[in-house]
C-alpha cells in the first residue's frame, strides 16, 4: 500500500461586516461551504489485495467549539480555528459517493458508502468541504490568521487488513472583521441618590425620589443597540433590586434602575451574547451616531430599615446587534 498525497484545503480570505453580536453562535459566516477539495486517488492499495475499507476520523489535536450545528438535515461537530468567534465544520465523503456526511469526534466509515455501488477498489480517494462558523466568542475587528490545521486522518485498509494513513488539512487562512458597535465614552457613573429620612420610607415597596445620569455612546450605522443591567455583589440577581455593597451599613433597601423612565428594569448577567436573559433593546441606528442615553435609579424599601450608607454597584453591559 502507498500513500499518493494527503488533502490540504486552502480557503480564500474570508471578509466578514457586522454588528459584533449579530451573527448567533453556529450560524454561517460566508458561503454555505467556503472550500471543497476532491481527491480521486489518495491511498493506493493493489490489484490483489484491493481497498476494502475506508475511514476518517478527526485528528488528535482538533478542537472541540463544545457545541454542534444542523445544516442539510445533519448534525456538525463545531471546531475552534484558534481566532476568537471563529469555528468551523467538515464534510466529509468517498470519492465516487453521492451524499456528505459530517466529521464526528469518533471515526466514521467512508468506504464502501452506502451510496455507492459495493465491492472493492484499488485505491481510495476522498471528498472533502469546509466552512466557517460563529463560535461563542466576540469577534474582534482586524485582520486574524488561523494556524495550519491538522483536521483528520484518512485511513485505507486493504482485503489482507493492512492500512495506511493520510491526512487532511487546512492551510492558515485570513479572516478580516469588522465588527460594528458602538463606543462608550463614560466609563463610570458615581451616583448620588441622596439623604433618605426612613418616614419617606413608610413600607415595603416605598420608593425614593429617583436620580437621573446619562451613558454617551458614539456607534455604528445600523447598530441595534441592546443592554442588561447587572447586581455586580450578586451576579445571579435576577430580579429588579440590586443589592447592597458589603460596606454598606443600611438595610431593609435596594436600588431599581430604569431607561428612559421605563422599569424598574430586570437585572440579568454581565454578557453582550445576543438574547441574554433581560437584555433590553435601546434603539437602532441608521447611520453612525452619538447617543445620549438617559438612565434613571432610586432606592426602593425592601424590609425592615436599618439607617446607615446605602451603597450599590451596578454595570450596563451593551450588545451590538
Amino acid at each position: 500500500m502507498d500513500k499518493f498525497t494527503d488533502i490540504t484545503l486552502s480557503p480564500l480570505p474570508l471578509y466578514y461586516s457586522a454588528p459584533a453580536e449579530a451573527t448567533t453562535p453556529g450560524n454561517i459566516m460566508g458561503v454555505t461551504w467556503t472550500e471543497t477539495m476532491e481527491v480521486a486517488e489518495v491511498i493506493w492499495c493493489d490489484f490483489i489485495f484491493v481497498c476494502a475499507t475506508g475511514t476518517v476520523e478527526p485528528s488528535s489535536t482538533i478542537q472541540s467549539a463544545g457545541f454542534s450545528v444542523t445544516l442539510n438535515g445533519a448534525r456538525y461537530n463545531v471546531f475552534e480555528t484558534s481566532v476568537p468567534g471563529i469555528g468551523y465544520i467538515v464534510a466529509v465523503k468517498d470519492y465516487n459517493a453521492t451524499h456528505y456526511m459530517p466529521l464526528q469526534m469518533a471515526q466514521v466509515q467512508t468506504f464502501p458508502a452506502d451510496d455507492a455501488a459495493p465491492g472493492y477498489s484499488p485505491s481510495l480517494g476522498w471528498s472533502i468541504k469546509v466552512t466557517f462558523v460563529k463560535t461563542g466568542e466576540k469577534l474582534q475587528s482586524g485582520s486574524h490568521r488561523s494556524p495550519l490545521i491538522h483536521v483528520a486522518v484518512l485511513t485505507a485498509i486493504d482485503s489482507a487488513n493492512v492500512s495506511t494513513m493520510a491526512d487532511v488539512y487546512i492551510n492558515p487562512t485570513t479572516f478580516i472583521v469588522k465588527a460594528a458597535g458602538c463606543t462608550v465614552d463614560t466609563d463610570s457613573v458615581d451616583l448620588k441618590l441622596g439623604n433618605i429620612n426612613l418616614r419617606e420610607l413608610p413600607a415595603i415597596g416605598s420608593t425614593s425620589p429617583a436620580a437621573n445620569f446619562t451613558i454617551d455612546v458614539d456607534c455604528d450605522e445600523n447598530i441595534a443597540l441592546n443592554a442588561v443591567v447587572t447586581d455586580q455583589s450578586n451576579p445571579d440577581n435576577r430580579s429588579t433590586v440590586v443589592s447592597l455593597t458589603g460596606d454598606s451599613t443600611a438595610a431593609g433597601v435596594g436600588v431599581e434602575f430604569f431607561y428612559n423612565g421605563t422599569g424598574p428594569l430586570k437585572l440579568g448577567p454581565d454578557s453582550a451574547a445576543r438574547g441574554t436573559a433581560n437584555q433590553f433593546f435601546i434603539q437602532r441606528t441608521g447611520q453612525a451616531q452619538r447617543l445620549s442615553l438617559p438612565f434613571q435609579a432610586r432606592y426602593i424599601r425592601t424590609g425592615e430599615l436599618t439607617p446607615g450608607s446605602a451603597n450599590a454597584l451596578a454595570s450596563v453591559t451593551f450588545s451590538y446587534q
